[in-house]
């Protein structure tokens, strides 16, 4: 397939993904909360939260792997290719096995660790050993992913991701119906649809890269040590990032309650799904900007960076503006018991970032494809560190409570991104300071223009108070979003494409 067929395939299959995943998730958080109650759905996001803490080690492998290997088999070294890929895989299979003894450690001690009504004592626990189980399966699964980068054919993944998914919704609708109610069964869950992934993984990686086998005479320490003292940068970040968002949940619930950190951990839900659409669409552009890179085709790699940062930005905003103008309608609806204005502030101030951050996203790729992720890193660690004491601060001085612990993070992160994000990607790829404000101001245009359209017809329609009129009402806004963006957001470049694929699929379904 040539490259506009391969991508057009590749984002249509991740975005029929991202729907399902946003309609299943959606109706099964509010599923959960009503099922376990909104105290009982905090502990799940915190224990993911604090997995993530021990993903920081392993991202120092992970986040480079795939950079690595793909830029060896491209070059046609597929014998070193084979040396990345199984220093990966070796080295995370010792990582999961340490893991388990911290696992063990930290379940037979958690009440001590954090706060946990008796009540829920014991599934929490449960939950805990679930979720650190999940962890260690993910850890040896991750560098399986690496055959659909290589080949491009991220739609693969997606139909992988999709039946995982709609896998999920029907084991939890099973076993909450034929077990007793507890909130350990989400993390069983997870498990189950873990395994699926790998088990899928591992076939598709003999089948699409047979030159890559799990041989572990290929193991090499060297490789390891290479692959450590590039992606340490990445743990870095990792770190910043969990210091800067991840610790929000564990502050609400040792700080404030475990209500609050319930109430925020709802909001979290939803802009959680944003980033993951974000995330989704930036994501499709990085196996093509890594090839552009291997083969020192700057030029082009800068014209699939446009791409990825217009396209990113085009499917974003959408979502994000109908959240701030309808999205206490929408609370209301889907945890009608939970307080809804307390929840709704604290989703705008999750959600602020989308202000500036989807163009953005794409520069990650970059510092990730030239191996320049210190300074990136470093940055994002003093970022977070002034997060964290300013948190503080606000919490001993002002009643701000959990607006402080939600807002702080989200605040710095929307200056940092329109200073030194783009300038700094720009400096990566040796071109002007200023080559990506254009894209990056524009959007930041159209984005507060749409956001202010959604409001204003949010006071003209009568009151919302059905998931039909809700629908509706986001269906007619995601219309004009689309307007929008096609024609102020998109470059000629991309509406000529835009109006190529159309005229495509609309050709071929006239001679079908």
């Amino acid at each position: 397939m040539n490259k506009e067929k391969t991508l057009s395939i590749n984002m249509i299959a991740s975005l029929v993904t991202l729907v399902l995943n946003l309609g299943i998730n959606f109706f099964l958080s509010d599923y959960i909360v009503n099922t376990i109650g909104v105290e009982a759905y905090g502990f799940v996001n915190l224990a993911n939260s604090m997995a993530n803490y021990a993903v920081i080690i392993t991202v120092a492998l992970n986040s480079v792997a795939g950079r690595f290997i793909t830029i060896s088999y491209h070059k046609g070294d597929k014998k070193e290719a084979n040396q990345y890929f199984n220093s990966v895989l070796t080295a995370n299979i010792v990582m999961a096995l340490l893991f388990a003894v911290l696992g063990v450690f930290v379940v037979g001690n958690l009440e001590k660790i954090i706060n946990i009504p008796p009540e829920l004592l014991v599934s929490v626990k449960q939950l805990y050993a679930f979720v650190f189980l999940n962890f260690m399966l993910s850890i040896v699964s991750t560098v399986f992913t690496v055959a659909t980068f290589i080949t491009n054919r991220l739609y693969i993944s997606s139909l992988i991701n999709a039946i995982s998914i709609t896998l999920k919704a029907v084991l939890f609708v099973a076993l909450f119906s034929v077990l007793p109610t507890s909130v350990a069964i989400v993390g069983l869950v997870t498990l189950i649809c873990t395994a699926f992934v790998l088990v899928s993984n591992l076939y598709f990686t003999r089948k699409l890269v047979p030159d890559i086998q799990i041989r572990p005479m290929d193991f090499s320490m060297a490789k390891v040590k290479k692959l450590f003292s590039s992606g340490v940068w990445s743990s870095i970040s990792s770190l910043s990032q969990t210091l800067a968002d991840g610790l929000d949940l564990l502050i609400s619930n040792l700080w404030i309650s475990s209500i609050a950190m319930g109430q925020l951990s709802v909001a979290k839900t939803l802009s959680n799904i944003l980033n993951q659409v974000v995330a989704s669409i930036s994501n499709l552009f990085a196996p093509q900007l890594t090839y552009h890179y291997a083969k020192g085709d700057i030029k082009s790699l800068l014209s699939e960076l446009r791409q990825n940062m217009l396209l990113t930005s085009a499917f974003a905003n959408i979502p994000a503006c109908i959240l701030i103008a309808f999205g206490h309608d929408l609370i209301q609806l889907w945890v009608p018991t939970q307080d809804a204005d307390m929840i709704y502030v604290l989703l705008l101030l999750t959600i602020f970032p989308f202000f500036d951050s989807p163009p953005i996203t794409g520069m990650y790729n970059v510092f990730l494809i030239t191996n320049r992720l210190k300074m990136n890193s470093l940055f994002w660690f003093c970022i977070s560190l002034f997060d964290i004491g300013l948190v503080f601060l606000l919490l001993n001085t002002t009643s701000l409570g959990i607006l402080a612990i939600a807002g702080v993070s989200t605040t710095s992160g929307f200056i940092a991104n329109l200073t030194f994000m783009p300038m700094y990607a720009a400096t990566c790829l040796k071109q002007k300071k200023t080559i990506f404000y254009p894209i990056i101001l524009r959007y930041l245009f159209v984005t507060i223009l749409m956001a202010a359209t959604f409001a204003g017809i949010r006071f003209v329609v009568p009151a919302i108070d059905s998931w039909m009129s809700l629908g509706l009402v986001a269906v007619g806004c995601g219309i004009i979003g689309l307007v929008y963006n096609y024609f102020l957001l998109l470059g000629k470049p991309e509406r000529q494409k835009v109006q190529s694929l159309v005229q495509n699929k609309l050709l071929k379904r006239g001679n079908g």
